[in-house]
């Protein structure tokens, strides 16, 4: 069973944050439960590949963190064209799996996983992670919105590395508009718990609409329990709100070799790019 929120409700919702509406031309669609979209299709909230070749090429791998935003600005497609040779590892917010994308993903031959937030004229929106190989295990994580009732979600995944341990990242695009904290500690929590049992080294990336110092504090206590180091970049392009970063990667069991976040235009968002290394 899936909901629908009509373009009523949108509107209602764009006089209060005229920001947070994706699009009014039709309906959102909400699954009534967690799931996942693969290439093979709609899943349950998580999904095991039999099939795993490290994500690492002789311990190097390079990432790009970035939020799409829904592919609404020209030239997207030309900068993820660009990124897709040198980073065997993508994580997209605000991800639209419409025709096109859908197109570019099949044409440069990747995997994906996409965990399924809502969908707005049966394009299904939410975070999307590209690989050049499969993961071992993935899940999707929804956290619904507290005013617009739209949910935002992450994605848990593991990857096979040469070393012979596996990596844990976690996609996220954490909860916006809303001023109270419950929601927005609340989302990270179920992220934290799995990350918790993580042994091994671990990518925590995204969108964590981090305008407030509240917010900031919030996450940065989290990152704190799980000894994860915050990623600096150089240069620094990021978009920020109040004078805070917005877009953060933070990691754990992993050498940084260069990182750096470069306005393309494509977006309002700059893209976080890092070339990392695994520690034998």
């Amino acid at each position: 069973m899936k909901r629908r929120i009509g373009k009523a409700m949108a509107w209602g919702t764009a006089i209060l944050v005229p920001a947070a509406v994706v699009g009014v031309n039709g309906y959102f669609t909400v699954p009534d439960s967690t799931q996942l979209h693969t290439v093979s299709g709609i899943h349950r909230q998580c999904v095991d590949y039999i099939h795993a070749s490290p994500l690492d090429e002789d311990g190097h791998f390079s990432l790009l963190v970035w939020n799409i935003y829904k592919q609404q600005r020209p030239h997207w497609e030309t900068a993820l064209s660009q990124y897709r040779d040198p980073h065997r590892l993508m994580l997209l917010q605000e991800a639209s799996f419409g025709p096109q994308l859908a197109r570019w993903i099949n044409q440069a031959s990747l995997h994906y996983d996409q965990a399924y937030a809502f969908a707005m004229q049966d394009a299904v929106a939410g975070v999307m992670n590209l690989s050049q190989v499969n993961p071992m295990h993935s899940c999707a994580y929804t956290a619904v919105e507290p005013y617009l009732r739209l949910p935002k979600s992450a994605l848990y995944s593991e990857y096979q590395l040469s070393n012979g341990q596996r990596l844990a990242v976690v996609n996220i695009h954490s909860i916006n508009f809303t001023y109270a904290m419950s929601a927005y500690k609340k989302q990270l929590a179920a992220l934290e718990k799995v990350l918790a049992q993580v042994e091994g080294p671990i990518i925590l990336a995204g969108d964590f609409n981090t305008w407030s110092q509240r917010r900031l504090e919030a996450v940065r206590a989290m990152v704190s329990r799980l000894s994860l180091q915050e990623m600096a970049f150089s240069p620094d392009e990021r978009i920020t709100k109040f004078g805070l970063p917005l877009d953060h990667v933070f990691y754990r069991g992993l050498v940084v070799e260069g990182a750096k976040a470069l306005d393309n235009g494509a977006s309002d968002h700059t893209p976080m790019e890092a070339q990392l290394k695994v520690i034998s």
